[in-house]
């Protein structure tokens, strides 16, 4: 099917764990029509009855979202920072030079000839969401059906002239997955690590707290302290007008361009308007504001989504002259959104992938974020093939084993 609107929300969701919120119906209906995004869904049937599925995005543009793509995801500016630093441990100076300019005479030779011989590219990730599996009905021949959508992507590609498959950011798959796609060829790296807060032992915010060391126990009461003595409160949002809906993308386009992304304020407005109608999503704005404002008068704002007893914490920005040094964010992102899971039963908060000192010292865990890539062609994919061995290797030598273990 070319659209998740072909396949419907019943027949898909059925599909769906609880908590993989990002592979739902409605996220991937929200995202597809506010940017615009291809998709391209398989539905394994057996007879009458959807048995399995997966999802994938078409992406064209190597440069219109750099971590939809494999040249974002192998080649892009946040990889290549995590490989130099993998490249300065435990060598001298020197040697570190030598290296990184080695890897970076490397590095411009492979992306080059990656996007000549890549694209299009189908990528199996949710757009926006960062999140790939191959989904079955519980009781299903999951090693059997995921064999046949692989053939059935295979098929798919050859058909359309698409010289590359990939499943970027694929995380908690299970071996049966993992066999499978190193079956059909897939090269298989590390490519990040997502961190998770466990809530479910915690029923209250001081019960959080007397999970960190003492030094950090005491740091975080600071903050809090802080961001109630800098006047700011957090509320949460339950009917949002849209000239507020405006100013929250607008917060987000700062945010993004922080990080070097792609800006689309009007698309932003339109996803945070589809998701907040979206009740299988548990769609909750929190906004960040002086405590005698009003209205879309708000300095930082967080868009979080709730399945599966799973709280994700996906869309923020913050006016950083507004909020100054009251520590807005960690009392929005972490330390408030603590308090609701205790408070409502959410047993796990999802943070994903990056700023992992501030996840790790906050209680958070890591766990491994896999890519796969496979090119149709033997000779692209025989090229390849010792740049994404080194690129594991380096990526493990950062951020550590494929058990999650961050090596320091």
């Amino acid at each position: 099917m070319r659209s998740a609107s072909a396949a419907g929300r019943e027949e898909w969701d059925a599909l769906v764990p609880p908590a993989q919120v990002y592979l739902s119906y409605d996220w991937l209906r929200a995202v597809e029509e506010c940017f615009g995004f291809e998709l391209v869904l398989f539905l394994l049937r057996d007879g009458g009855s959807t048995v399995a599925g997966v999802q994938g995005l078409l992406v064209r543009d190597p440069d219109a979202f750099p971590y939809h793509d494999p040249t974002g995801a192998l080649f892009g500016d946040y990889e290549m920072d995590h490989l130099r630093q993998a490249l300065e441990r435990d060598r001298s100076p020197q040697e570190s030079a030598e290296a990184g300019a080695l890897l970076a005479a490397v590095v411009r030779s492979e992306a080059a000839h990656t996007r000549a011989a890549g694209y299009p590219a189908l990528v199996m990730t949710s757009p926006y969401g960062y999140a790939s599996d191959v989904l079955t009905l519980p009781g299903t021949d999951r090693e059997g059906a995921i064999g046949e959508l692989l053939a059935a992507v295979e098929a798919f590609c050859r058909a359309e002239e698409i010289p590359s498959q990939s499943f970027l950011w694929e995380s908690g798959g299970d071996a049966a997955l993992h066999r499978a796609l190193a079956g059909h060829g897939y090269l298989e790296f590390l490519s990040d690590l997502e961190y998770d807060l466990d809530t479910g032992s915690c029923a209250s915010l001081e019960e959080y707290l007397g999970t960190l060391e003492r030094k950090r126990r005491t740091v975080v009461r600071a903050e809090i302290r802080k961001f109630g003595e800098a006047g700011l409160c957090v509320e949460r949002i339950a009917d949002p007008d849209p000239a507020l809906i405006a100013r929250c993308a607008e917060l987000s386009e700062g945010q993004q361009k922080k990080y070097g992304l792609p800006v689309d304020r009007g698309a932003m407005e339109r996803l945070f308007t589809a998701l907040l109608a979206a009740p299988a999503l548990g769609p909750a704005l929190y906004v960040v504001r002086r405590r005698d404002a009003r209205g879309p008068d708000v300095s930082g704002f967080l868009l979080c989504l709730e399945a599966g007893g799973v709280l994700h914490p996906k869309f923020l920005g913050f006016d950083a002259t507004a909020v100054g040094a009251g520590y807005a964010y960690f009392n929005l992102v972490f330390y408030h959104q603590v308090e609701r899971a205790v408070a409502g039963g959410a047993r796990r908060i999802s943070y994903g992938m990056g700023s992992a000192d501030a996840k790790r010292l906050r209680g958070c865990r890591p766990a491994p974020v896999r890519g796969w890539i496979r090119f149709s062609s033997p000779a692209a994919q025989r090229r390849i093939e010792p740049y994404v061995a080194v690129f594991d290797c380096l990526k493990k030598q950062l951020l550590g084993d494929q058990d999650g273990r961050v090596q320091r």
